[in-house]
């Protein structure tokens, strides 16, 4: 209700209370002081007074034609007595004989008039003629609103339409996604081609993959190479608090696109990004039952997508992250039937995304895509995009605080303009990609770090990096850092030569190592621990429970016991609870307890044995601050770990084989 609605309510409540404040016997009379006691006066009183203390009797006015008296006293209120029939002729002889004054007066005439029956009639109805006003005005607004929440069922108006035009040459990264994407432009564009071996067209789009991965930039690119009218909203624009709301949306956006395909003669791309806010599996959560609105909007848009009525020339496009907990039916065949994978980038991939991120952008003359590209291991385009744009701020702000340093000094405009990089350098790359994986460095923070502290990071940070380096199975190191950042107080980065898609037992047992490695490092050199390395513990447990459930890489065999149990809000499941009896919990427990304990036996040898190479590493980490690759390979060279490096401990059971896991970048 906006401001206007209020006032007048609050306006109409006033008047009807004044109202009836000034009705006699209203609310006003009521909430008032009750008046004193009145004293009731009769005939036979009047007649007494008279017979036995005239005196007290100051007069007696008759009042014409009305069968009345008024007495007025000596020291009280002065009264209006009823006389009956032939009772005026015994007061008058009785008062003459008293000596008591009599008068007489006519009876005052009523106003009659039509003003006197309106101001009547007025005060009588009134207030009820106001509360009934009131209770039109707010059904009339009501109405308005429902008006309004119509008019809002689809939020798919012409601005929503004209987005700007993409095509494939806009997307890179996901070369077998827009390999499939192609067959449904060419649907589109040769229909004909296709009826004619009796194809038809795919109702539905799922782009599945993590976030930023560019699914909604595909589904533009796939309207810009049709031609296609491209309609979009969020899966949660559908869901409102009014019941009903969101089927009515998805029937006046599925009306609406069947218009504009009549209209335009052009196809329709109707694009639902996050469908996993509205196309959850039904029955989930403790609610439960078919009523909820959400479950609501979602029958309605499996009925508009393979119902009655035909759709021709309209795909359905949408976009997801949480494909696991989709409706079944909204996933089968007939509905979105034609699922495309948009997965993280790889090398060749994340080259030519920075290609389209720096259109436009001044390089300096050391900047390397592909350097970039090694360096951004399991980035998104998302990612990239953030980081380039990021390092152009950077750049930007590096220029500005140069030049006015350089001006300060006094040196000429020439020689400013050659020692400063008007361009975005690889360091303004490299600052650019740190502060969108960590966050900004805290220099200030750093400042006010003791030299205990900072020995503490550093120890911690140099034997991440060793046991990486020197283990089998290692990543080699990217870079090494103390210099605190938002979500750390310094960090290791490890990462493969290549893209890796999958995990041998002894990769995943070198990164239980290199996670312990920061904990033993502060035991023995410094003989301290601290909270620093709860995260690391954090990601050795997961790593090492993963391989006992899942991966088959102990000794329980190759089996998978996890993920399997559905909680209230993920399925059909009444509850979250082990797939797996008692008696198998405890030797997976045991299981995966053995293996943290021996990578951190195993990592402990390495460092003590090469406590001397590791504590001048910390030398130069302690004066620079930061390493990267080329000079920490150089130490490492310099100062080479002893010859006798133990391998990770076998399992019993034959090793399984490579398992595919999801990419993550390396950053401990």
């Amino acid at each position: 209700m906006d401001k206007r609605s209020v006032l007048i309510m609050i306006l109409i409540v006033a008047v009807a209370l004044v109202l009836g404040r000034l009705i006699p016997g209203g609310s006003g009379a009521m909430n008032s002081t009750a008046p004193a006691t009145v004293e009731v006066v009769r005939y036979s009183d009047v007649n007494q007074m008279l017979d036995d203390s005239p005196k007290s009797v100051k007069s007696l006015t008759f009042v014409n034609g009305s069968h009345e008296v008024i007495v007025a006293r000596e020291g009280k209120p002065t009264v209006t007595v009823k006389v009956p029939d032939g009772g005026e002729k015994l007061l008058m002889e009785k008062a003459d004989k008293a000596a008591v004054p009599v008068d007489a007066k006519d009876t005052p005439k009523s106003d009659t008039g039509i003003g006197s029956i309106l101001l009547g009639l007025l005060f009588t109805f009134g207030p009820i003629l106001l509360i009934a006003f009131f209770f039109v005005w707010m059904a009339r607004q009501a109405g308005r609103n429902a008006s309004q929440m119509q008019a809002q069922l689809s939020r798919t108006d012409a601005n929503k339409s004209r987005v700007d035009k993409k095509t494939f040459a806009d997307v890179a990264g996901c070369d077998e996604a827009i390999k499939k994407l192609r067959r449904v432009v060419r649907f589109l564009r040769h229909k004909d081609a296709f009826n004619f071996f009796g194809a038809r067209l795919p109702k539905g789009v799922l782009l599945i993959g993590p976030a930023g991965t560019g699914k909604t930039l595909l589904a533009k690119a796939v309207a810009g190479e049709t031609d296609a009218t491209f309609l979009s909203m969020s899966g949660s624009e559908f869901v409102e608090m009014f019941v009903g709301v969101g089927a009515a949306r998805v029937r006046d956006l599925f009306a609406q696109a069947r218009a504009l395909v009549q209209k335009t003669k052009k196809p329709v791309i109707l694009f639902i990004d996050e469908i996993d806010a509205v196309g959850g599996k039904r029955g989930a959560g403790i609610s439960g039952g078919g009523h909820q609105e959400r479950e609501q909007t979602l029958n309605q848009i499996l009925v508009e997508m393979d119902g009655v009525e035909a759709n021709a020339g309209i795909i359905v496009m949408a976009a997801t992250n949480r494909v696991d907990i989709l409706d079944s039916a909204l996933i089968r065949p007939g509905r979105f039937d034609y699922k495309v994978l948009v997965d993280l980038p790889d090398l060749a991939g994340r080259e030519k995304i920075f290609a389209i991120h720096t259109r436009g952008k001044k390089l300096a003359a050391d900047v390397d895509l592909r350097v970039l590209a090694a360096r951004t291991w399991g980035y998104s385009g998302a990612d990239i995009e953030a980081s380039c744009n990021e390092a152009a701020i950077l750049a930007v702000e590096r220029v500005e605080e140069q030049v006015a340093r350089l001006r300060q000094s006094g040196v000429p405009e020439p020689e400013i303009e050659r020692q400063v990089v008007r361009g975005i350098t690889l360091m303004d790359f490299d600052e650019g990609i740190d502060t969108t994986q960590l966050g900004e460095a805290r220099r200030s923070r750093q400042a006010t770090m003791t030299v205990d502290e900072k020995k503490n990071t550093a120890y911690h940070e140099a034997c991440h990096a060793w046991v990486s380096q020197v283990v089998p199975g290692g990543d080699p190191i990217v870079k090494v850092t103390i210099v605190p950042r938002e979500r750390a107080l310094g960090y290791t980065q490890a990462q493969p030569d290549g893209d890796r898609l999958s995990f041998t037992e002894q990769q995943a047992r070198a990164r239980i190592m290199m996670a312990m490695g920061g904990r033993i490092g502060q035991e023995v050199f410094l003989g301290t621990v601290d909270t620093g390395a709860s995260n690391d513990f954090l990601q050795a447990t997961r790593l090492a429970k993963r391989m006992v459930t899942e991966w088959g890489m102990s000794k329980l065999g190759h089996i998978s016991v996890g993920g399997d149990s559905e909680g209230p809000f993920m399925g059909m499941g009444g509850g979250p609870g082990a797939s797996y009896g008692p008696a198998l919990a405890d030797e997976i427990d045991r299981e995966w307890r053995q293996i943290c304990e021996q990578c951190y036996k195993d990592a402990r040898r390495i460092i003590e044995r090469d406590k001397d190479s590791i504590e001048k590493i910390v030398q130069v980490l302690l004066a620079q601050e930061t390493i990267l690759a080329p000079q920490w390979n150089k130490l490492v060279s310099e100062n080479p770990p002893s010859p006798d490096v133990p391998a990770p401990a076998p399992t019993e059971a034959p090793a399984a084989p490579a398992l595919a896991v999801p990419a993550e970048p390396k950053v401990e």
